[in-house]
């Protein structure tokens, strides 16, 4: 996903907290996933306003890891909620 993709939260995706994860409803596949520690952050930094590049940024500045280590883990994980659907990444190239 290039850095200047701004990526948000899919609209028929619910999210609830539970304990320690951050699970997500998807409406249209009534599929469930779960999300904890850096990866629920990235979900809720999927708002639409920030960049990918300002996403791991953000998450950089929170975590006490190796920059390159924290971009190629951010980078799988809107990789990996891009292909499922849950975020939209408007601008980027989908293959599908």
């Amino acid at each position: 996903m290039r850095p200047h993709i701004r990526p948000r939260r899919g609209t028929h995706v619910l999210s609830q907290r539970v304990a320690e994860k951050l699970v997500l409803l998807d409406a249209r596949s009534a599929a469930y996933y779960s999300l904890d520690g850096v990866g629920a952050r990235v979900w809720e930094l999927c708002d639409g306003t920030r960049s990918v590049a300002e996403t791991i940024s953000a998450i950089c500045d929170e975590y006490a890891a190796d920059g390159t280590t924290i971009e190629a883990d951010v980078l799988e994980l809107l990789a990996d909620l891009s292909r499922e659907r849950l975020i939209e990444a408007p601008g980027e190239v989908t293959t599908a």
